[in-house]
């Protein structure tokens, strides 16, 4: 087992992670996820080897043959990390990292279906096809998702997370009942896209956010590097300064991007609690995952100073039968009981806390294998913590994971 601060010693297989990958390389794609990937496979094979850990064309991959050692499990990256293509060997690498159970999100397939679905009529991402994109995307979402559901009979331990999709509320429910009835326990959608074509605070949802809270099933935001069309733009970063930057898999790395990537996720996290999402179905659990976590405290204290303070709502019924001009809970209560926010390891999380309360809401998560995660995220984040005691550090490495996935 990997050698862990002694502050974390007390959590070691216990530890929950909300966020790590496959990283299948696309020599092996239409092997694992069928025929119908292939034309992505190609592409992605024939397009320049980038010199990253997050490169998923490996002409030369020898397997999934590297070794699981404690030395080298938080600090190897890429398709060649053990364990990032074969999922037989995921439990053995997550006792060597002392981690109990953890989300696992796609990359090349599922990731690439999602990017080519969401991208905007016009960009270069949505030309790739062609007027095929968008069935294309379908395509590669639906062959992710049926891996998805093959290997999460592996083991509990480590929980495939999947692409949903509907452009109205009626097949976002159907698509999402199909995989949890096929053993998804947990599905992501994306945050600057309206779900099933409405705001995320309709109660045309209901059904979808019922069905969710009923099976203890996650809702998650993970970043597709998208985000910008919350603007319903890109023009915004088209300037020679933003040029030249490095592209992973999830997104470029320049300054603009980095800099208004986290307002999709807040304005969807904004919009469930100011509509009485988390009213309506108090136990729905939703979480947010590399997008970084220094504006869920901001945006918590900015929405209970309009809770406190706006005199123009007008008085209605809430979902416990009260009757008021405000939701029962401030917005920060209800961020505390039904939202997850996973940081970066370079993040001061233990700032974060000391300043804005939240201390249930802020997880571990590794990002294994993609490079986001940095090298050895334990020993970082319990040095931000640890000024915090023991409490707070078991609710960040243990307990606060759990809501995203629950026994």
């Amino acid at each position: 087992m990997y050698e862990l601060p002694k502050s974390v010693l007390p959590f070691a297989g216990r530890i929950t992670d909300v966020d790590s990958h496959e990283m299948v390389p696309a020599q092996l794609w239409v092997e694992e996820f069928g025929e119908t990937v292939r034309p992505w496979a190609e592409i992605t094979m024939a397009a320049p080897i980038r010199p990253n850990g997050n490169n998923m064309n490996i002409p030369d991959y020898p397997g999934d043959v590297g070794e699981i050692d404690p030395d080298t499990a938080w600090t190897t990256k890429g398709s060649a990390a053990p364990a990032a293509t074969d999922m037989n060997r995921r439990n053995d690498l997550m006792d060597t990292m002392a981690i109990s159970r953890q989300l696992m999100f796609p990359s090349g397939v599922g990731l690439g279906g999602s990017i080519l679905y969401g991208s905007a009529e016009g960009t270069a991402r949505y030309k790739t096809f062609g007027e095929k994109t968008y069935s294309v995307a379908l395509d590669l979402i639906k062959a992710n998702n049926d891996w998805a559901v093959r290997v999460a009979k592996i083991s509990d331990r480590f929980r495939p997370v999947t692409p949903i999709f509907g452009d109205t509320p009626e097949e976002l429910i159907e698509m999402t009942k199909s995989l949890i009835d096929r053993g998804i326990r947990a599905v992501q959608i994306q945050a600057p896209r309206l779900p099933g074509g409405v705001s995320p605070a309709s109660k045309k949802l209901d059904p979808f956010y019922a069905m969710l809270a009923e099976a203890k099933v996650p809702l998650t935001l993970h970043t597709t590097g998208l985000e910008s069309l919350l603007f319903r733009t890109n023009d915004w970063g088209d300037a020679e300064e933003f040029q030249g930057y490095k592209m992973t898999e999830e997104g470029s790395l320049d300054p603009w991007t980095l800099s208004i990537f986290h307002l999709a996720p807040q304005n969807f996290i904004a919009t469930l609690v100011t509509g009485g999402v988390f009213d309506r179905h108090p136990t729905l659990r939703v979480g947010v995952m590399e997008y970084t976590a220094h504006w869920i405290g901001p945006l918590a204290r900015m929405l209970d100073l309009w809770r406190d303070n706006n005199q123009a709502i007008l008085p209605k019924t809430f979902a416990d039968g009260s009757e008021g001009r405000r939701l029962p809970m401030r917005p920060s209560e209800y961020i505390s009981r039904n939202v997850r926010v996973s940081p970066f390891d370079f993040e001061p999380v233990g700032e974060y806390i000391e300043k804005f309360g939240l201390e249930d809401v802020y997880c571990f998560a590794s990002d294994y294998p993609h490079v986001e995660g940095g090298k050895k995220p334990i020993d970082k984040f319990a040095a931000s913590l640890e000024p915090l005691g023991h409490r707070v550090m078991e609710k960040f490495f243990v307990t606060n994971g759990e809501l995203m996935l629950p026994d």
